[in-house]
């Protein structure tokens, strides 16, 4: 057993290394063009969740988009009233992993390291910037297996039975289980592919599995608030209000969890599939309800000088 969590381990650290590898490609194609479509084009909440939601799909990582927008705000290349709909805009697009990793994609990992690995061993800088981006998906996705592969065996050990009983039979206890292992691993988007491996075998139900997605939203915050130390009154703001939003969207979505979990399977059919639609929902609805606030709440912020 301790072999098979070592294994588990490794297959998160793959996912990450992925992830890293393959925003860091999109980052060497769009990141300074990103950048400065940040700075200049997000002048109304309403603008800001629609770039905020791009830049994460491109970058496939909101921690990313809200790293740049606190760096930006740290430079007072942007006001703090132009980040909130950035914000509102990241945890939407970074969704789009969740249902990339919910397509039955096989083997085809193998496609994409090998068209990834050839495109980096190209001479032009850009084949080797979509390479990264193909090797990381193909991480994506061989991770995805290897987290459906082990689960039926990982549930054998006490403690993870006991983790995933817990939460099956608790929302509230789920919901902590993946704010604390997101922030941990910190990426939301694995907490979600590793719930999607007990979710293929029946070991873990969907509402528990949502749960558990609604608390990895507040603890990928973490890497956000971290970026904002030392970064001035605004950048520190930026991380409270994408920490508050994200709490306040779990407080609000926590009582139709059950309703989601209906929903979504209705549409999905399957499991993986209900759960990252869960995930687009959740993000889409929480987006738009709080957009016609996000400008008031920055200019008071602004205002009052916090």
């Amino acid at each position: 057993m301790n072999q098979q969590i070592m294994v588990f381990i490794l297959y998160i650290l793959l996912f990450l290394f992925g992830m890293g590898v393959m925003t860091g490609g999109m980052h060497a194609l769009v990141g300074n063009r990103m950048r400065r479509t940040l700075e200049q084009a997000a002048n109304t909440p309403l603008k800001g969740l629609i770039i905020g939601t791009l830049a994460s799909m491109l970058l496939q990582s909101s921690s990313a988009v809200t790293i740049i927008t606190v760096g930006l705000i740290g430079a007072h290349a942007m006001r703090f009233s132009q980040s909130v709909g950035i914000i509102l805009g990241a945890n939407i697009g970074t969704t789009m992993t969740g249902e990339i990793a919910a397509l039955p994609m096989g083997s085809l990992h193998y496609i994409f390291f090998g068209a990834g690995l050839i495109m980096m061993c190209l001479p032009l800088r850009r084949f080797f910037s979509i390479g990264s981006f193909l090797f990381g998906i193909g991480c994506l996705f061989a991770s995805m297996t290897g987290f459906s592969n082990l689960a039926e065996s990982l549930v054998q050990s006490p403690f993870i039975r006991d983790l995933l009983v817990d939460s099956n039979d608790s929302m509230v206890y789920a919901v902590l289980v993946g704010t604390l292992f997101s922030a941990i691993i910190q990426s939301s988007s694995a907490t979600l592919l590793v719930c999607m491996g007990f979710l293929d075998h029946n070991i873990l139900s969907l509402p528990a599995a949502i749960a558990i997605m609604l608390g990895s939203n507040v603890g990928t915050c973490l890497t956000t608030y971290i970026a904002s130390l030392g970064t001035g009154r605004e950048g520190r703001w930026t991380a409270y209000t994408h920490i508050l939003f994200n709490v306040l969207s779990v407080v609000i979505f926590f009582p139709l969890i059950h309703y989601m979990a209906d929903y979504s399977m209705m549409i999905g059919g399957t499991g993986r599939s209900a759960l990252a639609h869960a995930s687009v929902l959740f993000n889409l609805l929480t987006g738009l309800l709080a957009i016609p606030l996000a400008g008031p709440f920055g200019r008071w912020v602004e205002r009052t000088r916090l």
